[in-house]
């Protein structure tokens, strides 16, 4: 039984693969390719030998997104940073954008649940997130801005999303009701929701201690 090689290995090997050929590329097409490849140097090599025709002799990422039909990572980031804002405006932003250039939704969602684990890494094991990651800042950035728990709910919501496509009234309000679900449930909401009950709350806890006659308990 052979083992599946890690995304990190295969993209070393492409590497070294391409400066012997003398073909240019960039580093975040060859990561793209070694997680498409699924564990598999064979599947990469023969992705990268597309990717080199589909490029005209160059492997660059947007031209590997494009083979591949990835949503280019600005989108996703920018749902993260939507969230942090609790900007549902520019969620559905992002969604007529997707819509508009026909990429996949399903996709997208993958591609979300990727970047959701790349995050909770980074707030986990910070030291594992590589220090020539393009997007590294922007990553650490938001692994700031996040509680981990969100980032575990958030998770399960995308995945939850992803598989509720194929029964959606179409993929796109599928995709839309995944976000207003990351919206609705982002630690600011549920915070707001707490702060609303908690004085109703209160209230009532008095009340009951005056009927029974008994000393109100302190509720902070």
């Amino acid at each position: 039984n052979l083992k599946q090689m890690p995304p990190v290995a295969i993209s070393t090997h492409l590497v070294h693969v391409l400066q012997a050929e003398g073909v240019a590329y960039d580093l975040p097409a060859l990561a793209l390719i070694a997680r498409s490849a699924g564990g598999s140097m064979r599947d990469a090599l023969s992705l990268l030998d597309q990717a080199i025709a589909h490029g005209a002799g160059k492997v660059e990422e947007s031209q590997v997104r494009s083979m591949l039909g990835s949503v280019d990572q600005d989108y996703l980031f920018a749902i993260l940073e939507a969230l942090q804002a609790g900007d549902a405006s520019s969620l559905m932003q992002v969604a007529a954008d997707l819509a508009i250039r026909s990429l996949s939704f399903s996709a997208a969602l993958q591609d979300f649940g990727a970047l959701l684990t790349r995050l909770q890494v980074a707030q986990c094991v910070p030291g594992a997130i590589d220090e020539d990651e393009p997007e590294r800042d922007r990553l650490m950035a938001l692994a700031a801005a996040f509680s981990p728990e969100y980032v575990q709910l958030a998770y399960q919501i995308v995945n939850v999303g992803r598989a509720e496509l194929a029964t959606a009234p179409d993929e796109y309000a599928g995709f839309v009701m995944t976000l207003l679900r990351l919206h609705t449930f982002r630690p600011s909401s549920v915070a707001d929701v707490v702060n609303a009950v908690a004085p109703r709350a209160k209230s009532r806890i008095q009340a009951t201690a005056t009927v029974l006659s008994v000393p109100p308990v302190a509720v902070h």
